[in-house]
């Protein structure tokens, strides 16, 4: 009997992969595009993984997350090896000529219809599957229409003008989120806050706790700005609010460096970002 595949999907609201089904394992890692619902599953054989259709909970996340639903966003695939093929084009022509000599235009025609390159070309890219089933995702840029040959009239019959149509702005995307660390238990915290600032300049983050089952996260968290390599860490702790979050106002170092962020959140600690100063 064939082992089942693993299977997670990454949940872009919580930033975290959720497993389907199969064994367990370590997590994929985190995709290309983190702001889409997307599946993968591990191929045993190739020991890669490989994105597929939405797993039962991903499906549930599209129509629960509406709003950060999408296609993920790819790297375009290689091209085809060094290895080239022969272009029928010479051949082709070979035959055409012999068809004209030999039968005339008829011969042509018949010999053009039955070529079998004269089939459609599919509409669906290659290695991508369709899912009747998902939400229809919305293209952030306008769709080109195609436009007739014949000048619009400026004014209606009678003399009267034309309104000229109003365009509607095309919806900005929203912000990068930051990084996040997931826990064993489930739980994310996720840093909201600059990747660089100035030497000695003063800064804002926000540390937002979700736990393994979409809750707010509650209680102390407890963070570490800076290391040993650094001149020493500053050790600052506060309370969740009601939606799960910590906001803190760090001071500004004098001295330039990469300075990480360690959170401990229920005793479980670990990096969440890293901050460029200087």
């Amino acid at each position: 009997m064939a082992q089942e595949h693993s299977v997670f999907t990454w949940d872009p609201v919580g930033a975290r992969w959720i497993h389907e089904r199969g064994p367990e394992m370590t997590t994929p890692p985190v995709p290309p595009d983190v702001h889409a619902i997307q599946t993968y599953f591990f191929d045993q054989d190739g020991k890669e993984w490989i994105a597929t259709v939405l797993a039962p909970r991903g499906r549930e996340l599209a129509a629960q997350w509406q709003g950060a639903y999408k296609i993920p966003d790819r790297v375009a695939p290689p091209t085809a090896g060094s290895g080239k093929k022969s272009s029928p084009a010479p051949l082709f022509a070979i035959v055409l000529v012999l068809l004209i000599v030999g039968g005339g235009a008829a011969a042509v025609v018949a010999g053009t219809q039955s070529t079998p390159n004269a089939s459609a070309a599919p509409t669906t890219v290659p290695g991508s599957t369709t899912n009747p089933s998902a939400p229809v995702a919305v293209s952030a840029d306008p769709t080109a229409t195609a436009v007739d040959s014949t000048p619009a009239p400026t004014q209606r019959p009678g003399g009267t003008p034309v309104p000229t149509p109003v365009r509607t702005p095309v919806p900005t995307a929203p912000p990068v989120q930051g990084t996040s660390i997931a826990f064993a238990d489930g739980s994310v915290v996720t840093y909201s806050g600059p990747s660089r600032v100035n030497i000695g300049e003063r800064f804002a983050v926000t540390f937002t706790v979700r736990n393994a089952n979409n809750t707010p996260g509650t209680g102390t968290l407890l963070v570490s700005f800076g290391n040993a390599s650094t001149g020493g860490s500053k050790t600052s702790s506060g309370t969740l609010n009601g939606s799960g979050q910590l906001v803190m106002n760090m001071a500004g170092y004098s001295l330039p460096g990469n300075y990480p962020f360690v959170v401990n959140y229920k005793g479980q600690q670990g990096q969440v970002a890293i901050v460029r100063v200087g």
